[in-house]
């Protein structure tokens, strides 16, 4: 591969990284203004639960993963 291939390379796995640390932290933002604790909540069947308790969490628990996946990939300690 030559130096523009690899360049283009790097700037697609930059992107893809980038990317996925976003998605976290805009679910994170999202939850926090557009569904407050209490605002909204599921009925199931047995009992009824806040989104909000669920989100925040998980979008918190993926933004990290994907920080720290992002930060190895940049440091070059993948192990890819």
């Amino acid at each position: 591969m030559d130096a523009l291939g690899r360049k283009i390379v790097y700037a697609d796995d930059f992107l893809w990284h980038l990317s996925n640390v976003g998605v976290g932290v805009a679910v994170l933002v999202a939850t926090l203004l557009y569904a407050p604790p209490g605002s909204y909540s599921l009925d199931l069947v047995v009992f009824s639960i806040d989104p909000f308790y669920l989100l925040v969490p998980l979008s918190a628990v993926y933004t990290a993963w994907t920080g720290i996946d992002f930060w190895k990939w940049y440091s070059g300690t993948d192990n890819q």
